[in-house]
């Protein structure tokens, strides 16, 4: 029976970065994997998904490049080549897949294929195989649920898995959620030419965002075509698409975009508390068995870089480092076109709370780099605590708005103030100017607005 101080249950990003932070700290380590090296995220998610939609924004532009003054282009002889699009991603993802299982070596981890139960709170049984640890940690990802569906073919359900080796799609598509990975979905297939349809379970699209990013993407969607039924489900099924209620909505396949539920490995031999399904952990990631940590979709925390940063604070805390991990420094990036991306608490909570706050908003109208990139819809707002100038959320629609919420992010963790964003020096041209001239006009001085 072989001992380690940690065995990690998943490789996905959160199991992943625990195990190399763990071997980094010169911890035995093993990682346990029943599918592929990477998880959800790298394999059938994020990495998947993102490299399809930068084949669809391309897509897209080359059919306005005539804006661009950039003649000779055939539109009736432009199409999108789904098979070789999917090929580039699969070479995309089988080289980060091989970086991972590098990483993972050269930090002495070791590598465990099977599934894992978890028999005691130091015992792993992976088939016939036992291991012991001192600390194990839970980092089993989640899928979308599947309930939605009971009142149609299950043949016509597609999950992101076998959506993205399909060698060809259909033209026609409803895409069920109303969450991020809906939205993305949805925008994706709508800019290579297909018809596509949403169905939100809720009253809105990602209700969590703040107001003004909720409406752009309703807004967006709509502009793009993409007809949105809101509070609504999948009533009845019917040759060549469904019902939503009792609207007939033409689709060939449904995308399973639902919110998702935990997996859980096998722990019927240890008793570890549970919440609305998924691992109820601590700030520092134990759950309630203290030896027992989880991290990533299993705690309910559906975004790959916060399943990394818990799976950091896991292993520090088993090192002895008791640094809590703080929630509202962690974005949330939507990757549309522009992209969306978000920090920190909304002006909605601000007023629930009954919180004086200021707030500052920068149309990308009038940003130069994004009108010249051609993409100057969106906008950045900066809210900030009334008495102090502290900056306590950032919002923005805007070409490279996933990338540039890290500086909000850094802003934040610095607990920077309106007068601190005055002070950084933005390179011009650049899309991030519109961040200073939103902390500008939050603090009453407007430079080019």
């Amino acid at each position: 029976m072989k001992e380690y101080d940690l065995i990690v249950i998943g490789s996905g990003p959160a199991g992943y970065v625990a195990a190399i932070r763990a071997g980094q700290l010169g911890m035995s380590t093993a990682i346990v994997e029943k599918e592929t090296i990477g998880g959800m995220c790298l394999n059938w998610g994020c990495i998947p998904s993102k490299t399809l939609m930068e084949s669809a924004k391309l897509f897209a532009r080359i059919e306005k490049a005539a804006t661009f003054g950039i003649d000779g282009i055939d539109k009736k002889a432009l199409s999108f080549n789904w098979k070789k699009a999917v090929a580039r991603k699969s070479r995309i993802v089988t080289r980060l897949v091989k970086g991972v299982e590098f990483l993972l070596k050269k930090n002495g981890v070791d590598t465990i294929t099977g599934e894992a139960k978890i028999t005691e709170a130091n015992s792993v049984e992976v088939g016939e195989d036992k291991y012991t640890a001192k600390n194990i940690l839970i980092a089993t990802g989640s899928r979308p649920d599947r309930s939605a569906f009971g009142a149609v073919d299950q043949s016509k359900v597609v999950e992101l898995d076998e959506l993205f080796v399909l060698e060809s799609v259909p033209e026609t598509f409803l895409v069920y959620g109303g969450n991020a990975m809906a939205c993305e979905t949805a925008t994706m297939f709508r800019m290579i030419g297909k018809k596509v349809t949403i169905v939100a379970p809720d009253k809105t699209i990602i209700g969590f965002l703040d107001g003004s990013l909720s409406k752009y993407i309703v807004d967006k969607l709509t502009k793009l075509g993409i007809k949105v039924y809101f509070e609504s489900g999948i009533s009845k099924d019917a040759d060549g698409g469904v019902y939503a209620g009792d609207d007939f909505i033409e689709c060939e396949k449904i995308i399973n975009c639902s919110d998702r539920t935990a997996i859980l490995p096998d722990i019927s031999g240890i008793d570890i508390a549970l919440e609305n399904g998924f691992v109820k952990i601590n700030e520092f990631m134990q759950s309630s068995v203290g030896n027992i940590y989880a991290v990533g979709d299993v705690t309910g925390q559906i975004t790959a870089h916060t399943g990394s940063a818990q799976g950091n604070c896991a292993v520090n805390h088993m090192a002895g480092i008791k640094v809590p991990f703080d929630y509202t420094k962690s974005p949330m990036n939507i990757y549309l076109d522009p992209e969306v991306a978000s920090v920190g608490i909304t002006e909605e909570a601000l007023k629930e709370k009954g919180i004086e706050y200021r707030v500052g908003e920068f149309p990308m109208s009038v940003n130069g780099k994004a009108m010249a990139e051609g993409v100057s819809e969106g906008f950045v707002k900066i809210l900030a605590d009334a008495k102090y100038g502290e900056v306590v959320g950032v919002h923005i629609v805007a070409p490279g708005a996933t990338d540039m919420i890290a500086e909000a992010v850094a802003i934040m963790k610095l607990e920077g103030t309106l007068e601190d964003v005055g002070t950084i020096v933005h390179a011009h041209p650049t899309v991030s100017e519109a961040i200073l001239e939103a902390g500008f006009k939050a603090a009453d001085h407007a430079l080019h607005m």
